[in-house]
């Protein structure tokens, strides 16, 4: 009998440390992809700042030769073409690497380890 309530005792506290252990696992993955996320809309905001000036300062020079109205249609159609082909090859530009940091972030390196070792006979 109190060897059964010993082994109750020791799996009830296995129990608890492994809810532990996924909450602190949980919470350190969270905490990288949203430091990720983060990143990523911050680096964007400020290309798509840079971007502005740079269409801007291309068109303005475009205008010298061709007129302003000509130029900023060119540039207008010269970022209708790039939005084209971002669209056309948005899964292996966007998905496919989101999909594997998302994927590489959330398998667990002991679970990588495992299938690296040969099974025990």
């Amino acid at each position: 009998m109190n060897s059964i309530q010993s082994l109750w005792t020791e799996v009830k506290t296995y129990l608890e440390l492994q809810k532990e252990y996924l909450k602190l696992d949980s919470a350190e993955k969270l905490s990288v992809l949203l430091s990720a996320v983060a990143t990523v809309a911050v680096c964007l905001i400020l290309a798509l700042a840079a971007l502005f000036f740079f269409v801007i300062a291309f068109a303005l020079w475009l205008a010298k030769m061709v007129g302003a109205a000509w130029s900023f249609t060119i540039v207008g159609g010269a970022m209708l073409l790039i939005i084209i082909i971002i669209l056309l090859c948005r899964k292996r530009w966007i998905v496919q690497p989101i999909a594997r940091f998302v994927a590489k972030l959330f398998i667990s390196e002991d679970e990588e380890e495992d299938d690296d070792e040969p099974l025990a006979q």
